[in-house]
Parts: C-alpha cells; sequence; structure tokens
C-alpha cells in the first residue's frame, strides 16, 4: 500500500509539470557537456574535435522510488574550416540526450544541431569571442498504463479497473531554438613555454535555451510554454605551484526559478613535459536551488585525448528525509583530438 502511494504522489508531480513549465535536465560535471551549457562551444576546443558522453542516476534505490531520474546525453563537435595559420573560424556539433523519469516513465528525447563562429580577437589566438545557434527536435511521452490515481482506491485495496487517466495525447514531437556567446583569455605566466599547460586561461559566456518557449503540455487547449532558460557560466584555470593548479568554475540558471551550481577542481598535471598529457583532478562542487540542494565530491583523470569524470550528488536539502541523502552518481567520458598534424593547436577555455 505504502510503495502505491508513493507512485501516486509521483504521478501527481509529473502531471503538475504542465503547470509549471518543466525544468531541463542538469549534469554536476556541466562542463563536460559542452553544448548543454553553451551553442557558442561548438568545434571550440584545443584542436578539432570532442567526443562527449554523460550518464546520471538520480535518487536510485531512494525510499521515493526506483531511478527517479535516468539521464543519458552524448554529443560531438568539430572546426571547420581551421586552418594552420591564425584566424577566424566555424564550429559544428550536435547533441541528443534522453530522460527517463519516474515509475510512469515520463520521457524527453532531443536531437539539437549547433553552429558557432569563433572570432579571434589578437593575433596569437589567445583570446576568443564565440557566438552560437542551436536548434532542434524534442520528443516526449508519457506511460499512461503505470498511472495511479486516487479513484483506483476503493477504501479497502488497490483496483487497477478504477477511473483511468486520458490525455489529449500521450506523446508529441516540438521545435527548439538557442543561441549563446562566449569569451575566453589566456595568459602565459611568466617564464614559462607557449605551452597550453603554462597558460592562465579565464572564460565568460551566456546562453538562452528555448527561446520560441515550446508548449511541452499533453492537453492541447493548456497554454502553458517552456520557460526560456537564461545560463550564465564561468570559470578557468589558474597555475599555483610546480605543477599543480585550480580550476574553479560556477554555472548560474534562470528558468522559473534560480539555481546555482559552483566548485573547483584542483588539477595536478603528471610529468614535467610540455607534451605529457596526463593529469589528475580532485574537486567538490555544490548546487543551490533556493536552499543547499546538494554537494557533490567528484575526481577525474586525463590520459591523452581521453577525459574521464566521476562525481556524487549527497542530497542535503529538506528532500532528503525522503531520499536518505542519496543523490546521484554521474560518469563523463571526453574524447578529443586533431584530424592530422597541420591543423594549429588553439588556445581554448580549459573545461
Amino acid at each position: 500500500m505504502k510503495n502505491r502511494i508513493i507512485i501516486l504522489l509521483i504521478s501527481v508531480f509529473v502531471f503538475a509539470a504542465d503547470e509549471i513549465s518543466a525544468q531541463d535536465i542538469h549534469f554536476t560535471q556541466y562542463n563536460a557537456s559542452p553544448l548543454n551549457l553553451n551553442p557558442a562551444l561548438a568545434g571550440l576546443n584545443s584542436c578539432r574535435y570532442r567526443l562527449s558522453g554523460n550518464v546520471r542516476m538520480q535518487y536510485g534505490n531512494a525510499s521515493v522510488s526506483q531511478f527517479v531520474y535516468k539521464t543519458a546525453n552524448v554529443s560531438y563537435d568539430m572546426s571547420i574550416a581551421k586552418a594552420y595559420k591564425y584566424k577566424n573560424f566555424f564550429g559544428f556539433g550536435f547533441n541528443f540526450y534522453t530522460d527517463v523519469s519516474g515509475d510512469i516513465n515520463y520521457a524527453t528525447h532531443k536531437l539539437d544541431l549547433a553552429l558557432a563562429y569563433h572570432i579571434l580577437l589578437n593575433k596569437y589566438a589567445t583570446s576568443t569571442l564565440s557566438i552560437g545557434i542551436m536548434g532542434g527536435l524534442g520528443y516526449k511521452s508519457i506511460d499512461l498504463s503505470k498511472v495511479t490515481l486516487d479513484e483506483q482506491y476503493d477504501g479497502y485495496d488497490f483496483n487497477p479497473g478504477g477511473r483511468q487517466e486520458v490525455l489529449d495525447r500521450n506523446n508529441f514531437l516540438y521545435g527548439d531554438i538557442s543561441a549563446g556567446a562566449l569569451w575566453s583569455m589566456n595568459r602565459r605566466v611568466s617564464g614559462k613555454t607557449n605551452d597550453y599547460n603554462f597558460y592562465n586561461n579565464y572564460y565568460l559566456g551566456f546562453a538562452f535555451y528555448h527561446l520560441n518557449q515550446p508548449r511541452l503540455v499533453f492537453y492541447q487547449n493548456n497554454p502553458t510554454r517552456q520557460y526560456t532558460k537564461f545560463v550564465f557560466h564561468g570559470g578557468g584555470q589558474i597555475l599555483l605551484k610546480g605543477k599543480l593548479s585550480m580550476m574553479p568554475s560556477f554555472m548560474f540558471l534562470r528558468q522559473g526559478t534560480n539555481q546555482l551550481n559552483l566548485g573547483t577542481y584542483m588539477r595536478y598535471k603528471l610529468g614535467y613535459l610540455p607534451v605529457d598529457k596526463m593529469a589528475i583532478y580532485l574537486g567538490v562542487f555544490a548546487r543551490i536551488n533556493n536552499q543547499f540542494d546538494a554537494i557533490a565530491p567528484a575526481i577525474r583523470f586525463d590520459y591523452n585525448k581521453l577525459q574521464i569524470g566521476f562525481s556524487y550528488d549527497i542530497n542535503v536539502s529538506k528532500f532528503s528525509p525522503g531520499s536518505g541523502t542519496i543523490g546521484g552518481p554521474e560518469l563523463s567520458i571526453v574524447y578529443g583530438g586533431c584530424f592530422g598534424k597541420k591543423t594549429r593547436v588553439q588556445f581554448c577555455p580549459q573545461l
């Protein structure tokens, strides 16, 4: 009986999403999902291409449900017309994510294409201004066979043959448009080489998602539209001493309500030569959403072209009695590199 009541509460919450304009997916390792952070990041990497993947499960095994949120994301972005000599260039990418919420399989699947233009602000390409646009199609669905309603309880037991909810549509397609801009700068540490590992790096950007405010509703006569999401983010890499550096970052979201993610990695480079690409990162991040929501320790390892990160959200909000402080494990993998030896290695934000 207890589990059925819990399912009922989750169902009510999901249907209420039509009235509050459901929030977007989010990742604790937001920098490992560049096109979800800012379309202007398409093609802005140290060489030519970048393949990113994220998997997140939130509130798994908590008393409220079994894996309430299951989210996976994959993106690919690359530079276009990026010559050996420093000059402006284009970036292109795609981003796909799938998100399934609750026991009633409230699902969103979305594919976007991004195009960006990167303007070099000096002849050494150590400062860049980027602008980007992104658009695509989303698909939402719900499994009504798993919905339980109050009318299905006869006062003694659960009656699956009782009243069922009827929607105008159980699934639908929608279009979406987003845009963003980003500024980045690299400053060489005095006495060091020209390798980007010995540069302090700073970046600052903003983006607007869902500019067309699509109608994400299952009732046709509901005029509710999705809130436009505003993203303001920044960060950098600051060399401290020897092979040790700090990589602070933040992401502020405004989508009906405010959310702030912030934290830092401590990066230790393994090896002394500029060509050494191995490093280990230890960090901690926090999420604040009208209240202190979660804290997430994180670890990351870079090996040549490969970057692997893992974080775990520890829920500390008022919801923690129901979640048992269980938050969400998250895994990220990023792989990037060059197509040929003639490609100029570009100074870019160290995400």
